[in-house]
Parts: C-alpha cells; sequence; structure tokens
C-alpha cells in the first residue's frame, strides 16, 4: 500500500514540475481536483452509511415479527 501512495506522490510531483501553467494555477487545479473527489467519496459514503441504516431497520422488522410469531406458536401449545 506505501508503494502505492508513493507512486502517486512521484506522480502528482513530476507533473506539477511538467505542468504547463504557472505552479499556483497547477496548484489551484490539484486543490480543486481534490476537493471534487473528496465530495464525492463523502456522498458515496453517506449513502452507504444510509443503506446500512435501511438494512438494520429492516432487519429490527424482521427479527420483531420472527419472535412475534414465535410467541404465538407457543402460546397455542
Amino acid at each position: 500500500m506505501k508503494k502505492v501512495i508513493y507512486l502517486i506522490l512521484a506522480g502528482v510531483a513530476i507533473g506539477i514540475l511538467v505542468a504547463p501553467g504557472k505552479g499556483s494555477e497547477t496548484w489551484q487545479k490539484l486543490k480543486e481536483g481534490f476537493n471534487d473527489w473528496k465530495d464525492g467519496a463523502m456522498d458515496q459514503i453517506n449513502d452507504m452509511v444510509s443503506q446500512g441504516k435501511d438494512l438494520v431497520r429492516d432487519g429490527k422488522v424482521t427479527t420483531a415479527a420472527v419472535r412475534n410469531e414465535a410467541r404465538e406458536t407457543v402460546d397455542q401449545w
């Protein structure tokens, strides 16, 4: 995993050195790109958390239904 991070950092450094624009413009573009990526990642994380909450809620409902059915069966005996 460390190798991947080092390769990414090396690629960014090389890209900055050979970029056709001014350094400040390149940094601004990098910041904007990172912020866009971060926002997209946070949206995905929020969606996954929401889906997880839905699954837990559905599991609780199903568990309650099974528990109630088991109690009714026991009561019938």
